[in-house]
């Protein structure tokens, strides 16, 4: 199941990439990279039999590409990125859930609202931005808007104030897959974030997918796996020392 969460990921990279017109391809590996280093900066899909993994050190430290590699668990992979002194940056979780042996939430969503206009999308980048501390720009927002076959963006309001956000992305194997989900600080332990989390989960069951993914953090692990979400591998990102 990791592969299938991984490749739901960098299939959801991949997509933004091609919607903000910021998706390149290099020799054995795929990139993003959006205007001032914002989300989502990313290396990924490296082909260890392809890529060039000195070259592509020295693209990451002189800036030519992101500074952020996303690699799949692989011990192979991981001790030649290790020989060739990239550094592990992070690791997150790679987690699923199968539909048909947990429970549908019940559509009771007042407070959320669909991303459908550029000027909630402005929102969006807003409340994710300071959310999660990095710059994601309006533009990269708006260009999913206009295209929600496979995505939808929601906003969550507490007394009438926007306040935490999420996307649910539907990807070509019929998986969805919930990223994104933030809440602003100042209205953190709120349980605003499971009401989000529940949003897209029901949107998961109105999408007929078998298997909802997600990636996340150690804490946001024992979170998840307490709503029927299992963990199958990690995802782990490198970076290069200036």
């Amino acid at each position: 199941m990791k592969e299938t969460i991984i490749n739901h990921l960098f299939e959801f990279w991949e997509y933004i990439g091609a919607q903000g017109n910021f998706l390149n391809r290099g020799d054995g590996y795929t990139y993003t990279n959006p205007e001032k280093n914002s989300w989502p900066n990313k290396i990924f899909g490296i082909d260890p039999k392809i890529v060039n993994l000195e070259q592509l050190h020295t693209k990451m430290k002189n800036g030519t590409l992101p500074k952020s590699l996303g690699v799949a668990e692989n011990e192979n992979i991981e001790k030649r990125l290790l020989q060739h002194n990239f550094e592990q940056q992070s690791v997150v979780k790679a987690m699923f859930l199968e539909t048909s042996k947990n429970t549908a939430p019940l559509d009771d969503f007042a407070t959320i609202e669909l991303v459908d206009n550029d000027q909630k999308a402005k929102v969006f980048a807003r409340v994710s931005s300071k959310s999660f501390g990095y710059q994601i720009l309006p533009e990269t927002i708006i260009s999913l808007v206009r295209h929600q076959k496979k995505i939808r963006l929601f906003l969550g309001k507490h007394n009438s104030e926007y306040v935490s956000c999420g996307i649910i992305y539907h990807d070509k194997n019929g998986c969805s897959g919930i990223h994104m989900i933030g809440t602003l600080p100042e209205y953190r332990g709120m349980g605003l974030g499971k009401i989000m989390t529940n949003k897209l989960l029901f949107e998961a069951y109105r999408n007929l997918s078998d298997i909802v993914v997600l990636v996340a953090s150690k804490s946001g692990e024992r979170i998840y796996s307490k709503i029927g979400f299992i963990t199958d591998g990690t995802l782990k990102s490198y970076t290069v020392n200036n």
